[in-house]
């Protein structure tokens, strides 16, 4: 109940911006409860008064472990990221096949390590390639103009689209009305060249690249950061439902590639 407390504070002031005294009152009002609360229960621990603290704790277990797994996650990625002159290089020495590939990244910045894999795997690239972030905003809605952040990388035919929604949002979107969206996007900053590129790869069909990773910390880490990557964190990103599922892309269209990562 203090947890909930103090984030519906934080949501009050950060997302509703409420009169910051409103805040403190709610605050001070609620903290005084519970605070009550919960030395009573102190004081019947043994009584079965550690209960709701076990139940606290263990999923407080579960958000720090996905916090933690997350981060060290998205670490690796940016330590290891596609540098341009490597990038140039995979492009030139790869058979390029008609179409556009989306590549799902959380990565808002620079080239995935995903591009790395992809390729030493299907020797071959799209004549089109976008990388995609999904983003879930602390606002209510997004306007449909800033829905869609598109923007032109160095190499001809690349581009990153950012895919902003409000927690209030409708997320669910097919697959083909997504890739009609983000060809109209990318239109709008592309050049006749690129125009003309955009619409022969819209017709030879889309394709989704997705990771699967996997992170496994090393045997030089202390014990318990090992049991939490290895073993909680992994169980936890075997369930998790992934931003990218609000889009209903079709299995045919799908490709995963697993990714194993030694932390």
């Amino acid at each position: 109940m203090l947890f909930t407390t103090t984030l519906m504070t934080v949501v009050m002031v950060v997302i509703w911006q409420t009169n910051i005294i409103a805040v403190g009152l709610f605050f001070a009002l609620f903290f005084c409860i519970e605070g009550i609360y919960m030395t009573s229960l102190l004081n019947k621990v043994l009584q079965g008064g550690w209960v709701p603290f076990a139940n606290t704790a263990f999923f407080l277990a579960i958000t720090m472990s996905w916090t933690y797994g997350r981060r060290k996650k998205n670490e690796y990625d940016a330590a290891n990221l596609v540098g341009k002159q490597e990038f140039i290089k995979i492009v030139t020495g790869s058979s390029q096949v008609p179409g556009i590939c989306i590549f799902c990244t959380d990565l808002m910045n620079g080239i995935p390590p995903i591009v790395r894999h992809y390729v030493k795997h299907t020797g071959s690239i799209r004549e089109v390639m976008v990388f995609v972030t999904v983003r879930i905003l602390p606002v209510r809605s997004v306007l449909p103009e800033e829905c869609f952040l598109v923007d032109k990388l160095d190499h001809v035919g690349v581009y990153r689209c950012i895919l902003q929604y409000g927690y209030m949002d409708n997320h669910n979107m097919d697959d083909d009305d997504f890739i009609v969206l983000v060809v109209a996007s990318l239109k709008q900053i592309a050049d006749n060249d690129e125009i003309l590129l955009l619409d022969s790869a819209f017709t030879n069909g889309t394709s989704f690249v997705i990771g699967r990773t996997i992170l496994k910390m090393s045997i030089t880490r202390n014990c318990f950061k090992r049991f939490v990557i290895n073993n909680l964190y992994r169980f936890l990103q075997k369930n998790f439902r992934s931003n990218m599922s609000s889009l209903k892309i079709a299995p045919g269209k799908t490709l995963q590639v697993g990714m194993h990562y030694e932390i």
